[in-house]
């Protein structure tokens, strides 16, 4: 029950991200590292399941902000695998965690 509300919180995290950011925040966002952090996702079979680049790079900053929150490594690729319906957590929350917030110490 706890990790289908957490699932079902993300999603709804990533959705007024979406709707809410638009390119204006994420337009001012170091270039560099989200086009790092989408080549690492691409090479390793990590993106998004039907989201675009820029969904993509949204989802990598709310899961550093959920990390700097608090929220756990495991608990972190769990919750990405379970909203977006696929088996690559890990690999999308390494890539975010190297390429968007490497200041993150877990």
């Amino acid at each position: 029950m706890v990790n289908r509300i957490r699932t079902r919180s993300f999603a709804v995290a990533c959705a007024v991200a979406l709707a809410t950011l638009g390119g204006g925040a994420l337009a001012a966002a170091d270039a560099g590292a989200e086009a790092a952090f989408l080549d690492e996702i691409g090479v390793n079979g990590a993106g998004l399941p039907g989201k675009s680049a820029s969904e993509m790079v949204t989802a990598g900053y709310l899961t550093c902000g959920h990390l700097r929150g608090g929220v756990s490594v495991l608990d972190e690729i769990s919750a990405v695998e379970g909203a977006y319906k696929f088996n690559q957590g890990t690999l999308f929350v390494s890539a975010a965690t190297t390429n968007l917030c490497p200041d993150f110490v877990s």
